[in-house]
């Protein structure tokens, strides 16, 4: 082979390369994917869950443990959710900068499985000392996402939290 066409296939190469390295960014479209799913586990210990997969929430009760209740989300909180995902393109790729976690007591856990588009992303990361910027959009995103489901029936219908971590 000549030159030109090394060079040629070095290039053709580098770019298939490229273009498989971007797996993990998959495209949001204005439509939620019908295989749209999340799981999101978190707070101290990691003991809350969050999980649309199983139709499933686990509330920490601290003292008194962990309950599980089978709460499904409706379609239009779905919608609103993935809407939210989609604002901060949650399956781009987040700047995490896991070295600036640091160790703190109790211990605190996020993880977020989200499947879209037959793809499936997870994010995990624990305290940090400065929060990056895209945590605290998944932070937010938590905090939504949590306001909407303490608001279903089911929830409400679940013991108290008794005590509190140190």
């Amino acid at each position: 082979m000549t030159y030109r066409a090394n060079l040629i296939v070095f290039l053709a190469l580098f770019f298939v390369l490229i273009a498989c390295s971007k797996d993990s960014n998959v495209e949001m479209n204005s439509v939620k994917p019908e295989d749209f799913e999340f799981s999101l586990t978190y707070g101290t210990y990691g003991k809350q869950k969050i999980d649309t997969f199983n139709n499933l929430v686990i509330k920490d009760l601290v003292i008194d443990g962990v309950i599980e209740a089978n709460i499904k989300l409706s379609k239009e909180d779905m919608d609103k959710i993935y809407e939210e995902m989609r604002s901060i393109n949650i399956m781009g790729e987040l700047d995490l900068k896991k070295d600036d976690e640091c160790m703190s007591e109790p211990s605190s856990f996020t993880e977020w499985t989200i499947q879209m588009n037959g793809q499936t992303k997870t994010i995990h990361y624990h305290t940090y000392c400065e929060y990056p910027d895209d945590v605290l959009k998944l932070m937010d995103l938590q905090e939504y996402i949590h306001g909407i489901v303490i608001e279903k029936p089911e929830y409400k219908e679940l013991p108290a939290s008794n005590g509190y971590y140190e």
